[in-house]
């Protein structure tokens, strides 16, 4: 028989690529989402929906409890559901951890605990690297933004379940097609601007959603359990190289201005203000700033590799083919 594979977040950007990457491997793959979710990337027939409402214990008990009776078991949960950026800095806990434990607890209460749950978390839950040694899964968690506190909440909450099988997925930044925030970042350079903070060697490590969609079933797979696992391209850039890479792929000429961060500073709170009276969350906000300003996001990715990990996609090819999806999308010329 076909094992179970639930993936919660089915609808967002990695997610999505998850439910695609389970039905190719052949397990019975459920999309865990909202009611409200759109399910654009999900038209495969050969899809299981399964609403879930993380933040409500009576309607997640209901659904895993029909669940139960028709399927029997869960063997694999992928735990992608979350939270990247919100106007109200309360959501994160709330989403990131709250819903997670939340869920957790309601697997155990309705003997739904899977052979193991891969929790997708993120590089943000360690915060910058030191100097410029890379980030490895020795270095003291010391997260910069709300998002990483919250992430390190959830990773520090299945540390203390020790019977509850789960292994942690620490991304670094995610891009590929269907990304909407590297599309946002491409279209600065695609407009012959390119704009650094403070200067133009901060240290970079990126993963193609590919790649780490990879990873993630390496990780669910193998015998790994109640640990971290990193993950990038296995490779570290300066913001000027990558932005040098953009520029190729684009075929463009930029002009280049390094923005001194109090400068910066102050266009993130008035870009937060324009935010909060439209009901969105801008790309650059006094959270994400603390993230352009930290000189150091190179990682080092040995548990990953050693379970078999190799990625397909080195910085170069990974953005000709996200670039190539967007224009063929018509989100850029």
């Amino acid at each position: 028989m076909k094992k179970n594979v639930l993936i919660t977040g089915a609808s967002g950007f990695i997610g999505s690529f998850i439910v695609e990457e389970s039905i190719k491997k052949g397990y019975q793959t459920f999309a865990g989402i909202r009611k409200s979710s759109s399910k654009k990337y999900l038209t495969d027939s050969q899809i299981n929906f399964l609403e879930l409402d993380l933040n409500n214990d009576t309607s997640l008990d209901i659904s895993l409890q029909n669940f139960a009776k028709q399927y029997g078991k869960l063997d694999f949960v992928i735990h992608t559901a979350g939270v990247t950026k919100s106007i109200n800095k309360a959501d994160f806990d709330t989403v990131n951890f709250d819903s997670t434990k939340k869920f957790v607890n309601a697997l155990k209460r309705n003997n739904l605990v899977p052979e193991k749950f891969v929790f997708v978390s993120s590089l943000a839950s360690y915060g910058p690297g030191i100097d410029a040694y890379p980030i490895t899964i020795a270095n003291q968690q010391q997260p910069l933004t709300e998002y990483g506190k919250s992430k390190l909440k959830a990773e520090q909450f299945f540390r203390l379940n020790e019977d509850f099988p789960s292994v942690t997925i620490n991304p670094t930044a995610v891009y590929g097609p269907r990304d909407k925030d590297f599309f946002v970042l491409l279209k600065s350079i695609s407009n012959h601007l390119e704009v650094y903070i403070n200067n133009d060697r901060q240290l970079l490590s990126f993963v193609h959603v590919h790649d780490l969609v990879d990873a993630i079933f390496i990780a669910m797979e193998s015998t790994a359990l109640h640990q971290n696992l990193l993950v990038s391209d296995l490779s570290n850039y300066t913001s000027r190289e990558f932005n040098n890479l953009v520029k190729k792929a684009l075929n463009v000429k930029t002009i280049s201005i390094i923005v001194p961060a109090a400068v910066a500073g102050f266009f993130a709170v008035i870009s937060e203000v324009i935010g909060n009276i439209k009901g969105k969350t801008p790309l650059l906000n006094r959270e994400r700033l603390k993230e352009f300003k930290a000189k150091n996001w190179s990682v080092a990715c040995t548990q990953i590799e050693q379970l078999g990990y190799t990625p397909k996609y080195k910085l170069e090819e990974g953005i000709q083919h996200t670039i190539d999806w967007y224009k063929q999308q018509g989100w850029i010329k």
